[in-house]
């Protein structure tokens, strides 16, 4: 393995920039040269990576810079991200492409004035599918109905629940009524 050799270069343009509040004199002794460093430790190690016909990833550079380094300390993901030119020459030669992956098109829906019938036993994932593709607006108006549906059944069995009681107690007075009336018609007769 070819080792490097820490060497002074000239500072790139990002490394100028001041980034913190931090003195002059602190950036120029310290921040730039470890910004070099970082830089010359991810060229390196994607030229070594692609050279070897290895996979280009944060990891095997992170891996390959601490093979490379004299200190063995190599450089972290974060160095490399955080580090505009290490990540911009990173970011040139990855192996991992991403796909421009299309994003699902999100289902417009009318909201129907009463919501839908639910069948009991329907496909409840194919359903989650279907609620993941809809935009948060339509989701919110489903649910404004769903519960505007829901106060409106419970009212209605609270009703129902109210004539039953009323019913029972009719019956109740009506079967007592029927017993007494009943009971006086055998004194009666006897």
């Amino acid at each position: 393995m070819k080792r490097i050799e820490k060497t002074r270069s000239e500072p790139s343009t990002s490394a100028l920039k001041p980034e913190s509040d931090a003195p002059v004199w602190l950036q120029e002794q310290v921040y730039m040269p470890k910004r070099q460093h970082t830089i010359n430790l991810v060229h390196q190690s994607v030229d070594a990576l692609r050279k070897d016909k290895q996979r280009v990833s944060l990891a095997t550079v992170v891996a390959k810079s601490k093979e490379l380094d004299l200190d063995h300390r190599g450089v972290s993901e974060s160095a490399i991200l955080n580090n505009q030119e290490a990540r911009t020459y990173y970011e040139q030669h990855r192996s991992w492409r991403g796909a421009s992956r299309k994003r699902a098109k999100t289902l417009v829906v009318a909201s129907p004035a009463q919501p839908l019938v639910v069948k009991p036993g329907r496909d409840e994932q194919r359903v989650r599918q279907r609620y993941l593709r809809m935009s948060k607006e339509v989701l919110v108006e489903r649910l404004i109905i769903v519960e505007r549906t829901l106060a409106e059944q419970r009212e209605c069995w609270l009703g129902q629940q109210d004539d039953v009681l009323t019913w029972q107690h009719r019956a109740e007075a009506a079967e007592t009524q029927l017993q007494t009336f009943k009971g006086k018609s055998v004194k009666q007769q006897t």
